[in-house]
This record gives C-alpha cells, structure tokens and sequence, in this order.
C-alpha cells in the first residue's frame, strides 16, 4: 500500500506515518522478525535498523539483545522516527501500558533523539537514507537489517554497499523486498482499483517486484558479501472486511476519493467490497509475498 512514487519522499511517508505505525507496520514486521532470528542479533554488540519506520520491533529487540549492545535505528521520515521513540518511551512507562501504537501528536512531537533515557538503554535514533549512511563509520556494526525498503529506492547496489562499508568483517546483511506481483496484492489492490473503477487515470507506480532470487544473490555479491541464502516467504494482511478498510487508505487513494463523485466513490467501495469477498470465499488470506536474504561480510 505504501508503494506509489510518492512514498519516496520524506514528506509523503510524515504524511502517513500514524496509519502506517497502526495498521500496516504490524503486518510487515513478521519479515523482520524472520530476518533477526537469521543474523542471531542476540550475539551482537551494535545493532542497525535500516529504515525503521516506527520501530514495531524495538522493544523486542531491547529485551533479547546482549545489555551492553547497541541498536541504531534510522528512517527516511522524521516522524517514523519519532514514533519508534515515542512507543520506546511509552514502553518504559509502567503507568501506561496498553497498545504503544497509540500515540498522541503530542507524544510523538515531543521526542528527542539526544534524550538521556535513550542514551542509558543504549538506543540511538536519527533521520537518514540507506543510500548515504555516512553519519555511520567504517565497520561499526555486527547487524545490518532492512525491512522493505530496497524496492523503493533509486539506487540499491549504492545502498548495499554502505551496508557493507559500515559492517565490520564477519557481520550479518539481511533485506527483504517485494516478491512476486500475483502474490501482492496488499500492496497495489488500492490503486488497481481505482483505476479499473475510472478514479484514477493510471495504477500502481514506482517501486520493484522480483521474481527471480538470483536478482537479490547478484546484488548482495557483487558488493562483497559471501554465503549468501535467499527465499519467499508469504504473510496474510489483516485486510479482512470494509469495516477497516479505510485505516489502510494512503494519502494518494484519500486524495482520490475526495476529488470524486459520491457516485465514483460508490462505485470504488463496490469494487473494494467484491475484492475481499472474493478472497473469503476461496477461504484464502489477503496476500503479501516477500523475498528475504541474509549474507556475511568476509572476515
């Protein structure tokens, strides 16, 4: 859902940086997770989360890393970053526990990355690009982990080989990316339809699917990086009735649907609601396919 040109910029993922920390975050973290247990992220001394987006794993990763380690973690929007504090905040807070999603603007506004408790628990926040990691030195991490965010960049052989640069010898790469399109349809089946229902005049821009691994093994080993596994790994999304539909709307589908006509509008839902009903009667889960790959950098 976050896949058109738009969500290349800073400004479009602010935009929708509360959805995607409520709803849709939750969903793609089941790769992540998969990727920690590859690397063995309990065993290293520094940590770094690529594009973090809200930080969904954080708190996981606090309670299983070594006391004494060190986990980065950086995205593109300031308010993603702000939100993996905000949660990591609201976490420590005995007072309040309850969904760390919630947040208030406030909450969210008031964080700051130089904060004394981040600095006890060894969690270090900043805005960055996964192209120019150059606020990071040579081969400072055991850990490099990147949770679908190479499909949406513009130059990831660029990308991986800061990666490697900041990796100290011996440490652990792990992305996922998209997998194959038939298998996606969490990410393009809002915009589809608003242009098979005449809302939109094109469907889904901008990002890469992939279809053959040997893509994602090239690109690891062309930068350097040696044993490398890759594989497809498939998670439901919880799109699952018109109830809840509009918690996944982007800021481009709500554009779209505010320059309409009740009657375009009526006809878009129309098309929403068949789209799930089709999936329910085939008793088969919303579909969300991604190609993991974990590699080491020589000693």
């Amino acid at each position: 859902m976050q896949s058109d040109v738009v969500f290349r910029t800073a400004k479009g993922w602010d935009t929708f940086s509360d959805k995607y920390a409520r709803r849709i975050q939750k969903n793609t973290s089941v790769f992540c997770m998969t990727l920690l247990n590859m690397v063995h992220y309990e065993d290293a001394d520094s940590i770094l989360d690529a594009g973090c987006g809200a930080g969904y794993l954080h708190q996981h990763m606090m309670n299983q890393k070594k006391p004494d380690a060190h986990l980065y973690g950086f995205d593109l929007s300031s308010q993603m970053v702000k939100r993996a504090g905000a949660r990591m905040k609201k976490s420590l807070n005995k007072d309040k526990i309850g969904s760390l999603d919630i947040l208030t603007q406030e909450e969210v506004d008031s964080v700051n990355f130089d904060d004394e408790i981040f600095k006890k628990l060894n969690y270090h926040l900043s805005v960055g690009n996964v192209e120019d990691l150059s606020q990071y030195q040579n081969e400072m991490f055991n850990i490099y982990v990147c949770n679908l965010v190479y499909q949406i960049i513009g130059d990831q052989q660029k990308a991986i080989s800061e990666a490697f640069r900041v990796l100290k010898p011996g440490g652990k790469f792990g992305i996922t990316v998209w997998g194959r399109r038939e298998n996606c349809a969490a990410l393009w089946f809002l915009k589809e339809l608003a242009l098979e229902t005449g809302l939109s005049p094109v469907g889904m821009q901008g990002g890469r699917f992939v279809s053959n691994p040997e893509e994602l093994i090239a690109l690891a080993t062309n930068a350097g990086f040696i044993n490398a596994v890759c594989w497809l790994q498939m998670a439901p999304f919880d799109v699952v009735s018109m109830k809840n539909i509009e918690e996944f709307f982007n800021p481009e589908i709500e554009g779209i649907l505010a320059n309409s006509t009740q009657e375009q509008r009526d006809t878009y839902y129309k098309a929403l609601e068949k789209m799930l009903n089709d999936y329910k009667r085939e008793n088969k889960p919303f579909p969300f396919e991604c190609y993991l790959l974990v590699a080491e950098k020589p000693q």
